[in-house]
């Protein structure tokens, strides 16, 4: 008999055991891959990450969700308090900001007060009770766009053609790419700086032209690795153009030259 009842005793605790863990649940976190920020205040997309969940209000005793920034947490909200923020995100987040009147999901999102290129990272959003524990983790990447992009040419004095292209103030380190008929040029010097005080990137990409007397097409390409976030120009270059010019204005000037030299002659 007492195999049986153990055996009973068991079973009913396992099903309780699975009743716990099933009665919360996080069914989508809510955090965009890139954010964007846009340097005219007037016209910010707002920022807000969702944390999606079901839960069993029969098992909602204890009831706490957190956000938390690579580990660190920055969100607390307690169904019967207010929100509170922690560390840096303070005055980030509005704390009266609210997707639903349901009371154990109120406050469960998290609205941004003028987002900064350092809140790139990890964010977990984490909902416990008394029975249990679920959290989801996503990672998202602030993006602050350039404030001067360019690409263009210049013919130095030792006669050699170098293309360029530059990209000025955007975070985070860019990838820029030269195209060269659409093939993508290898051989190329770059410098990068980074400003002390916002941490923004300059980078700026050149290629001397090995053949400087043909008609191309140039491109720069501006990605940042793990987004969607690019950048494309083009331009003409008239080589075939210059390399005629080069000639007639060659032949003028011998021209000239054979004419004055000729009249120079006659006065002696």
């Amino acid at each position: 008999m007492d195999q049986p009842r153990g055996l009973i005793f068991k079973t009913g605790f396992i099903l309780l055991f699975l009743q716990a863990v099933t009665c919360l649940e996080i069914s989508n976190l809510r955090v965009p891959p890139s954010y964007s920020i846009n340097r005219d205040e007037t016209e910010r997309t707002p920022l807000v990450l969702g944390c999606d969940y079901a839960i069993d209000e029969n098992e909602s005793k204890g009831f706490v969700l957190k956000w938390k920034h690579n580990d660190l947490q920055i969100y607390q909200w307690i169904p019967s308090r207010n929100p509170v923020v922690f560390s840096s995100f303070k005055g980030h987040i509005d704390v009266d900001y609210s997707e639903s009147d349901d009371r154990l999901h109120k406050h469960s999102a998290l609205k941004f007060i003028n987002p900064m290129a350092n809140y790139t990272g990890k964010y977990t959003c984490q909902v416990q009770t008394y029975h249990s524990v679920a959290s989801q983790t996503a990672h998202m990447q602030i993006i602050v766009p350039e404030t001067d992009f360019s690409l263009g040419y210049q013919r130095e004095t030792n006669g050699s053609t170098i293309v360029f292209c530059n990209v000025g103030e955007i975070y985070p380190l860019p990838e820029v790419s030269l195209l060269i008929d659409d093939e993508k040029v290898s051989d190329v010097v770059v410098f990068e700086q980074v400003q002390d005080y916002t941490g923004y990137y300059n980078v700026s990409v050149q290629h001397i032209l090995p053949d400087q007397n043909k008609n191309m097409k140039f491109d720069c390409e501006v990605t940042i690795p793990e987004t969607d976030y690019k950048l494309r120009t083009s331009m003409p270059y008239e080589g075939a153009a210059f390399r005629a010019n080069a000639a007639a204005l060659q032949v003028f000037l011998c021209t000239v030259f054979s004419v004055t030299l000729a009249r120079t002659l006659t006065l002696f």
